[in-house]
């Protein structure tokens, strides 16, 4: 589903909430935590990536909507932009299913 905002999370242990084109919002991106949008390792990125479980890799593979998904393709993505992010998860990734 794709996205079509973001913002600063009314949450106060999240960081944004995104919305969905279905009417559907998730709270994504614990406050303490750091993303690769925040420290730009590539290697750290990695790192987070092998540890994911078998449920994990299933929901990103099959593009499951959920937290995870979209912690995974926004606040991890390929850049360090969080909107460039969310422009390649809504035109690459739902592209490609």
């Amino acid at each position: 589903m794709n996205i079509i905002n973001i913002e600063k999370s009314p949450l106060s242990n999240r960081r944004y909430r995104i919305y969905l084109l279905n009417g559907k919002h998730y709270d994504i991106g614990l406050n303490e935590c750091k993303y690769y949008i925040d420290h730009g390792d590539k290697k750290l990125r990695e790192l987070h990536y092998g540890l994911f479980n078998k449920y994990t890799k299933h929901i990103c593979s099959q593009l499951i909507s959920g937290r995870i998904l979209y912690e995974t393709f926004i606040l991890n993505g390929c850049t360090t932009d969080i909107i460039k992010n969310v422009n390649f998860y809504n035109n690459e990734i739902l592209r490609r299913f």
